[in-house]
């Protein structure tokens, strides 16, 4: 029976082992380690591949050399506002007791902090084409030489095989797909571009004096192309919908749920530049109906110790969420997901959804 026990616990642990294996690990770069910050945008997703991949390092990511990045393979920028395509770079310690979480301490990135990871980490970026272009470009003054080039593509998935030799463009369009595998991987990670609904102009420290001079004259702004959303595709099935700022769309229910099937959704409340919480959790509830949910851009101190404070939007908009669950992105906590969209490892939320007689 002893032995017989000592086997079942060595099966036990292997099975877990082999089932961790096939989790997605996603994990906030923010500006306050285990907190959920104002300025919080940027996350990391690791395929079971090893694919590492950057989703809108905004300010909380200290440049190219922040440790935290450890090694990535690409770059998602959803769209040219500061706040996600970097007009600075953080300077605070996440780790240190004092690091502010209503702002963040940074120092400006003249490229932006997304062209600086680039060109640091080698990675693809892709991005909306206008965009991406953009970014290419400032990657290419900090780095000298040549033109950015464009990322290779190969296949009717529009495949490149991973690590890259340079930094490289991947422009993409909506309803398009590109696909980032990794050398000895049967099957790569699929990246789709859909729409958002938001502004996108680019911040003026982003631009040429003379051509800040010139809008600033005639009161207007510049824009590389339009704001973009994504649906990422794992290898383990799971779907992410990470909607960049956007507000409501028929697109949510007939392309993010109907055609991608999304069961993960990074999903803004923040209200006044984004869906607020009371539209956001329509979102979850009517027209995607994910299985879990990642609230984003709050614009607010939204957690103390790891636990939400109440009388927040980041609170609101979990007790209105019925249908999935809600887990806040805990700075530096990794969540591992399986390919059905539930949370299995560093799951710190309701887990739980509310029915609709709780909230009555």
């Amino acid at each position: 029976m002893k032995r017989f026990f000592i086997l079942s616990v060595a099966a036990c642990w292997f099975m877990a082992g082999d089932l961790s294996a096939q989790f997605v690990k996603i994990t906030p770069l923010g500006a306050r380690r285990g907190e959920f910050c104002s300025p919080d945008r940027a996350l990391v997703f690791e395929d079971p591949t090893g694919v590492r991949i950057l989703y809108d390092p905004g300010t909380t990511v200290a440049g190219g050399a922040d440790g935290r990045l450890r090694r990535l393979d690409a770059i998602l920028v959803s769209h040219a506002h500061g706040d996600h395509i970097g007009a600075s770079k953080m300077t605070q310690s996440p780790d240190d007791s004092n690091a502010t979480c209503q702002s963040v301490v940074t120092t400006p990135a003249p490229d932006s902090n997304a062209a600086e990871i680039a060109a640091a980490q080698r990675t693809a970026i892709i991005a909306s084409q206008d965009l991406a272009a953009f970014i290419g470009a400032k990657v290419q003054r900090i780095l000298g030489g040549a033109a950015t080039p464009g990322c290779p593509t190969s296949g009717t998935t529009n495949e490149m095989v991973t690590p890259l030799n340079g930094p490289c463009v991947g422009s993409i369009g909506y309803g398009a797909k590109r696909t980032v595998r990794a050398p000895d991987a049967a099957s790569g990670v699929q990246i789709a571009l859909v729409q958002a609904l938001h502004g996108n102009a680019l911040p003026n420290s982003l631009l040429s004096e003379s051509l800040v001079a010139q809008l600033s004259a005639n009161g207007v702004s510049f824009s590389p192309g339009g704001p973009s959303g994504y649906v990422v595709t794992f290898t383990n099935g799971l779907r992410v919908y990470l909607s960049g700022d956007t507000g409501q769309t028929s697109d949510m229910s007939t392309i993010v749920k109907g055609y991608y099937g999304a069961n993960l959704v990074v999903l803004n409340i923040g209200d006044v530049f984004t869906t607020g919480p009371d539209e956001a959790a329509f979102v979850v509830n009517q027209l995607i109906q994910p299985v879990s949910v990642i609230p984003s851009h709050a614009n607010e101190v939204a957690t103390s110790g790891g636990t939400l404070f109440p009388n927040t939007k980041t609170a609101r908009f979990a007790q209105l969420v019925t249908g999935a669950s809600v887990y806040p992105p805990l700075s530096g906590v990794t969540m591992e997901f399986d390919g059905l969209g539930h949370c299995i490892i560093g799951c710190f939320g309701r887990s739980k959804p509310r029915s609709n007689s709780e909230l009555e």
